[in-house]
């Protein structure tokens, strides 16, 4: 079963503050900096080997029925729509636009996921929560994950009536809460709600720890929100606001370090993204870029990650569940 709990508590500090204080009185403090530097520079070394395989033509292929981490990053246009599932527990952060819905559920019952545990809806925009009624009118919902800000917008106020019509339990949860499944920690690495937030600086952003795999999904944040907090080093990046040149800057993509950032966009879409600038960002921060227009040549698609924790696996799979597509 999933588990919930809050992020650190002042006791823990507390007790923290002590064994330093105790270990730097034996060996010395310098002894004590020195040790804790090699361990972070030895971790931070230390990169998880990550293989690709050849496209699978047939999306029939995916099987979901195995004990790893599996995440799909799907195609559904210009919009996002992620799914998270470890063994029978189940997170899917947005759901495309309002004509992606019906599809998204459609995949989703095919490969016999019935119910969600944590369905997050990162913003109030069309392009990320328009298809969401759908996943609620049709099935299982242990939570559903929203910020407040944008509440007056029509897909906003069709999620949440469709989450009320049901009984199911609405959170709009803050930085630092953790959500639990097995072995894999979800945080929230932002969730700003100050007055004048826009749409897209409101995204939950989520970190997801997998053993020794990181993984991050920005929403549509932008610099605003990159700029607020340091960033642990990751695996994956989810990359930000479709590859916009808002998002994805210098000094954010300097900490996160992914070796793999996907960007979830549209096909000759009217904005003209991913930004010109922001892949030239990403390409000299080293990071291998994939993306859902382009996932098998020029040909769309969706990629499926699965991991044991130390090693992980990308394909590249037929999968479009873009409703206008």
């Amino acid at each position: 079963m999933s588990k919930r709990r809050k992020k650190s508590n002042n006791f823990i500090i507390t007790i923290i503050v002590f064994i330093f204080l105790c270990v730097s009185g034996y060996f010395g403090t310098d002894y004590f900096l020195d040790t804790s530097n090699n361990i972070a520079k030895e971790a931070s070394a230390n990169e998880v080997q990550i293989t690709t395989s050849a496209s699978i033509e047939n999306a029939d292929e995916v099987d979901l029925n195995n004990d790893k981490l599996n995440i799909i990053f799907f195609y559904v246009g210009q919009a996002d729509c992620t799914l998270i599932k470890l063994n029978d527990e189940v997170m899917l952060i947005d759901s495309g636009n309002n004509s992606d819905g019906k599809n998204v559920v459609s995949f989703l019952q095919e490969k016999g996921i019935t119910q969600i545990d944590y369905l997050v809806g990162t913003h109030a925009d069309e392009d990320h929560i328009g298809g969401i009624d759908d996943v609620i009118k049709s099935m299982e919902i242990g939570t559903f994950l929203i910020p407040t800000v944008g509440k007056n917008g029509t897909d906003y106020k069709n999620a949440v009536e469709a989450a009320e019509e049901k009984n199911i339990p609405i959170e709009h949860p803050t930085m630092g809460e953790v959500f639990i499944f097995e072995d894999a920690h979800f945080e929230i690495m932002s969730a700003m709600e100050e007055e004048g937030t826009s749409d897209n600086n409101s995204s939950l952003v989520i970190e997801l720890t997998y053993n020794n795999t990181k993984y991050l999904f920005m929403g549509d944040a932008e610099t605003e929100v990159e700029n607020s907090r340091s960033w642990n080093k990751v695996n994956v990046l989810k990359v930000g606001h479709h590859g916009s040149n808002s998002s994805s800057s210098t000094k954010f993509l300097e900490q996160v370090k992914p070796q793999y950032s996907i960007i979830e966009v549209g096909k000759n879409n009217s904005y003209n993204l991913p930004s010109d600038k922001a892949i030239k960002r990403l390409e000299e921060s080293g990071t291998q870029i994939l993306r859902t227009d382009k996932a098998n040549g020029d040909e769309v698609g969706s990629f499926w990650l699965t991991s044991d924790g130390n090693t992980i696996d990308i394909r590249k799979v037929n999968i479009n569940l873009d409703g206008n597509g």
